[in-house]
């Protein structure tokens, strides 16, 4: 039987205008994406993976085309309520963490839930079980200046991982990482998010992804061909 998806592109269209030139990014893309696959993006840096996974995250709209998550087509939403639904239903771990520096371990993880008005007490202590998963439990009242590279991208993804989101956008998240440590975070993903039945999308340049995905993808000639 087959899955019902979770993502569903039609006729997407993707360019921008630097100088005088149109540079296009997709051009009539298609995409089914079924729930809990875990699809890997390779490309050459600057070829679109970045902003593929920002038109799915409503950051980008596109210029034409939908894009239909969990039934919703966020193509046709405004850009505050863009914002409302990627709060709601997305996690997007960044390579470069994205933590706000002025705030703990603790708050960083529980901003996403003041942001959806959803935090409770309950909400406190599953970060701090999130956070025993991640071995980071002694890491709580700490500053993100204070931690390694590795752990501040554990914390990134528990940050993706805490208002529960049916899906996961992760960009190069182990691009800035020496090769234990990356290995150490791919392993955590795959634990939390896919084994959880979550979809997720990443980008990335690491080979060791691949064998993992259920679906490889390069981004060539406009569109996604399958590797």
């Amino acid at each position: 039987m087959e899955k019902p998806s979770a993502i569903s592109i039609k006729q997407l269209n993707k360019s921008y205008r630097e100088s005088d030139q149109q540079h296009v990014i997709f051009s009539d893309l298609d995409m089914q994406v079924s729930r809990g696959e875990f699809i890997v993006l390779l490309g050459r840096s600057g070829s679109g993976k970045s902003t593929f996974l920002n038109l799915i995250s409503g950051i980008d709209p596109p210029d034409s085309g939908k894009i239909i998550i969990n039934g919703t087509d966020i193509s046709a939403l405004s850009e505050q309520d863009r914002t409302l639904f990627r709060r709601h239903h997305i996690g997007i771990v960044f390579q470069a963490y994205n933590l706000i520096p002025t705030l703990t371990v603790a708050e960083n993880l529980l901003l996403p839930l003041e942001l959806i008005k959803r935090l409770t007490r309950k909400d406190r202590d599953d970060v701090a079980e999130l956070l025993d998963k991640l071995k980071l439990s002694g890491r709580l009242d700490s500053y993100p200046d204070c931690l390694s590279g590795g752990e501040q991208q554990r914390v990134a993804i528990a940050r993706a991982l805490i208002h529960d989101p049916s899906v996961i956008l992760a960009d190069e998240p182990t691009g800035n990482l020496d090769l234990d440590t990356a290995g150490q975070v791919l392993e955590l993903l795959d634990i939390l998010v896919k084994k959880a039945g979550k979809t997720m999308i990443m980008a990335t340049h690491s080979q060791e992804v691949i064998g993992q995905a259920d679906r490889v993808y390069s981004i060539k000639n406009q569109s996604l061909q399958r590797e």
